[in-house]
């Protein structure tokens, strides 16, 4: 049986689901930065592989 009211259960509930930033400010924002620069090296990648395909595809069909 649950003791007191049934919302501060359920609050309880939440309340354990939820977690606080284990980091720091500072290093969630590095975290943050590093995952944009690997977004963007990673774009640039496929865009030049697509880039590179279609100039092959062109001089293959001359």
């Amino acid at each position: 049986m649950i003791r007191g009211s049934p919302q501060r259960a359920i609050h309880g509930a939440v309340r354990l689901a939820w977690r606080p930033a284990r980091l720091p400010p500072d290093q969630r924002q590095d975290s943050a930065v590093t995952y944009v620069a690997l977004c963007v090296v990673s774009a640039i990648a496929i865009k030049k592989r697509i880039y590179d395909s279609r100039e092959r595809w062109t001089v293959w069909n001359l």
